[in-house]
């Protein structure tokens, strides 16, 4: 049979007894490889019969629903946030990471309270770097807030040394009248200075000193109603006597060598400003001037007006 295949094949299609048996084998394994899928498919489900009997399913399901629901369990469990009630304006470190901040955050809280001003409402947590607003949500009705009023900057006395106290302020009144008070330069004034002036006191006087040094000196005696507790009777007092020699002497930061956290430390200038003039400079190269600032468009002109004279752009 073979043999009569052989020569049927070479005289139909002229094959040499090498180029036969070629053609044969050649045949054969596309068979083989045309058969395979279903040989394959055939032996997979004979060998892929279940081992496990219906009590090992049902008990295997119930194994697995127990583990997926201790899962569940503890994955909420660990990312339950828990917030405490605290005081803006009073809780210490420690104490604001109890009550849910972290670290961090809790540390840029104290010190904004202390460097710059305590909270005057809630919603101005929001200016603290790092502070987005989603946890704010979260947060605020832990949130209990003492208002700080500034210090009296006369403390009377009662009771037997009341006499004895009015005596002193009209003794202090008169000797304040006596002396005549040359106006001065504000950036240059002491606290003693200071003290000349009627209703500025030693508080108030560190505080203006204080405010200024922030600064870098003022640029305005209109930013003198920005120190903090300094009242319009107090200040209308002060106006009389001070005035700005030289503006050009104002200590300036070098936009084009700073970092943010270094941009921070002047009043005027929040994080997110920070981080906008960082990232054009960045883009666009070193700033030339203050116009560049203002072609940022998410600057405010008046803002870019109010702290350019504190921006050096060497």
């Amino acid at each position: 049979m073979k043999q009569k295949i052989r020569i049927w094949l070479r005289n139909f299609f002229g094959f040499s007894r090498t180029e036969t048996n070629g053609f044969i084998i050649l045949v054969l394994l596309m068979l083989i490889i045309l058969a395979a899928p279903f040989a394959s498919r055939q032996l997979y489900n004979i060998y892929s019969k279940s081992v496990q009997s219906a009590d090992d399913k049902k008990q295997l399901k119930s194994l697995m629903a127990e583990l997926k629901n201790s899962v569940e369990i503890k994955t909420v469990e660990n990312n339950k946030e828990i917030f405490k009630t605290f005081d803006l304006n009073k809780s210490s470190v420690p104490q604001l990471i109890s009550a849910g901040f972290p670290e961090y955050l809790a540390e840029r809280i104290v010190k904004y309270r202390k460097k710059i001003k305590p909270f005057e409402s809630k919603s101005e947590l929001l200016k603290i770097y790092g502070m987005d607003s989603s946890l704010y949500e979260k947060i605020h009705p832990f949130i209990m807030l003492t208002k700080i009023t500034p210090k009296a900057e006369e403390k009377f006395e009662t009771g037997s040394n009341k006499d004895n106290t009015i005596k002193k302020e009209k003794d202090t009144k008169r000797t304040t009248e006596k002396v005549k008070i040359q106006r001065f330069d504000i950036n240059k004034a002491d606290t003693a200075q200071l003290q000349n002036i009627f209703g500025i006191g030693p508080a108030y006087s560190q505080r203006i000193t204080k405010y200024r040094d922030y600064l870098g000196g003022f640029n305005s005696l209109d930013q003198l109603e920005e120190v903090y507790g300094l009242k319009k009777e107090n200040l209308d007092s002060l106006l009389k006597y001070v005035f700005i020699e030289q503006k050009k002497n104002l200590k300036q930061l070098k936009v084009n060598q700073l970092n943010a956290d270094s941009l921070v430390q002047h009043p005027y200038i929040s994080y997110k400003e920070a981080n906008v003039i960082i990232n054009y400079r960045n883009q666009h190269g070193k700033f030339n001037s203050s116009e560049d600032l203002h072609s940022i468009m998410i600057l405010d002109s008046s803002w870019v007006q109010k702290v350019s004279p504190y921006l050096s752009f060497e």
